[in-house]
């Protein structure tokens, strides 16, 4: 799934097996009031379609190693923090996609007074896209390594209005990828975006805001491809909406409007129409939570086509059983209407994880993943299944 400037849902899978977590890493902290936790992950699996292939299927074991720092110095309400990680990922069976990513984040959060909240984040990130993926998608024989790229995250948010009252805040969002090789390929994929917007927060309650989002967003593309026809388009985005956190059981948002996606070539059809935004928890019980998530709207495709019309949801389950075992189920369903191109995805996604809390500094799970995706276009049909172990070390 892609979902641009928002929550991809395939992501959320991962989040939903993690949330559950109850690591308590211990932090190195310092004289200057800077707290140091550092942390590794790694984790060994089995996957029995690596490239995402509709026939001649490549099976593999992979080892992943992920160690990473962050610091943090809280004042009062004033918050700082930045991060670092190294993602090594080993294939047995496939040397050629071995990978090395590693990435930076800088975050910071100010209340200069009861009136005033400012958020400021920044990511920079060297990732590696596997083959199959992305904009090697469906043309694996294309390459003989995974496509390498950098992306730069940027993210301002100013709010104004005190928190139980009515507010309003500003949004700014920059975004650039830039592939560094395959460029026979990837050339044509590199881009930046930037995003204005603002946001306005009706006060119903103390814990219950009606919301009116308004953004506009500009995707420029380095160059064209042999099409001669350019990617280059304007999204304008309008949602309403409403937050809350009415009780201890449930928290969330749900908004829906309407977005404009118009390219500058008109060669190339324009998107109108509905796009929505789901997020809700419910806990019925302090050990037990149920998540629901749904987005809808138009992104750029990987690879052929103006537009995907996208639409998605993905529900999962989080359970605690005892204080050393917990559980996790989540299940995504994505539909993806190109335009431009006659194709149609549907792919599906279950995701079952087993937590177990060996210690305050040690977390030990197993996981299966089943994917599916079923297209009208058989090149990229394909399913998957990946099982594995995960560990995560702390101080």
């Amino acid at each position: 799934m892609k979902f641009k400037n928002s929550t991809s849902i395939t992501l959320l899978a991962v989040f939903f097996s993690c949330n559950v977590s109850a690591l308590e890493p211990a932090s190195i902290k310092t004289e200057s009031g800077v707290d140091i936790t550092p942390l590794l992950e790694s984790k060994y699996e089995y996957d029995n379609n690596i490239f995402n292939s509709s026939s001649n299927e490549k099976s593999s074991t992979k080892l992943v190693v992920k160690p990473s720092v962050n610091f943090q110095m809280i004042d009062a309400l004033n918050t700082f923090s930045m991060g670092t990680y190294v993602e090594s990922g080993t294939y047995f069976s496939s040397s050629d996609d071995n990978y090395l990513d590693g990435g930076f984040e800088a975050a910071t959060h100010l209340e200069p007074s009861s009136r005033d909240r400012f958020d400021f984040k920044y990511e920079y990130d060297f990732k590696t896209e596997q083959r199959g993926t992305g904009v090697s998608e469906g043309l694996l024989n294309l390459l003989d390594d995974p496509s390498e790229f950098r992306e730069q995250n940027t993210d301002l948010r100013y709010e104004f209005g005190g928190i139980t009252s009515s507010r309003f805040a500003l949004l700014a969002n920059y975004q650039d990828i830039r592939f560094t090789n395959n460029r026979n390929l990837t050339q044509y994929r590199d881009f930046d975006e930037r995003l204005l917007g603002g946001q306005f927060l009706y006060a119903l309650s103390a814990l219950t805001d009606l919301t009116l989002d308004a953004s506009y967003t500009g995707i420029r593309y380095d160059l064209i491809d042999e099409s001669g026809v350019t990617r280059d388009s304007n999204v304008k985005e309008l949602l309403v909406g409403v937050r809350w956190e009415a009780t201890a059981l449930t928290t969330g948002v749900a908004k829906i409007g309407y977005q404009n996606k118009s390219f500058k070539a008109f060669e190339r059809g324009d998107f109108n129409g509905v796009s929505w935004l789901v997020e809700a928890q419910w806990a019925p019980l302090s050990y037990s939570t149920f998540r629901f998530t749904s987005q809808a709207g138009a992104v750029d495709p990987d690879t052929f086509g103006d537009y995907i019309d996208q639409k998605g949801v993905s529900l999962g389950w989080e359970h605690t059983w005892s204080s050393l075992v917990s559980t996790s189920a989540v299940y995504s369903y994505t539909n993806d209407d190109f335009s431009g191109v006659e194709r149609e995805d549907d792919s599906q996604e279950l995701v079952l994880s087993v937590i177990h809390n060996t210690a305050r500094w040690l977390e030990t799970s197993m996981y299966y993943t089943y994917q599916d995706k079923d297209s009208n276009l058989a090149l990229f049909k394909f399913d998957k299944s990946i099982v594995g172990i995960n560990f995560k070390v702390s101080m």
